[in-house]
């Protein structure tokens, strides 16, 4: 089997980390939520952490999608 490429744009790669780091960032610092004062980020408590990896998870995996299905269709 060949080994095939997928062409992802750089700026759209470089923002990923960017967002994959700071989920992680997130999570690794997270506390409930009854230990964090009322007016903190939502980001700094156990569900808002996890909601925010979510959703950059749901982007990385759209992006690596839809990149993937371009370079399916540019190939043929």
């Amino acid at each position: 089997m060949d080994t095939q490429y997928v062409l992802i744009d750089k700026r759209e790669v470089e923002q990923q980390i960017v967002q994959l780091q700071r989920a992680i960032r997130f999570c690794m610092n997270a506390q409930p939520s009854s230990c964090v004062s009322l007016d903190a980020e939502p980001t700094e408590t156990y569900a808002g952490s996890s909601g925010y990896a979510l959703q950059t998870m749901r982007d990385a995996v759209q992006s690596l999608e839809s990149n993937t299905l371009l370079s399916e269709i540019y190939t043929k």
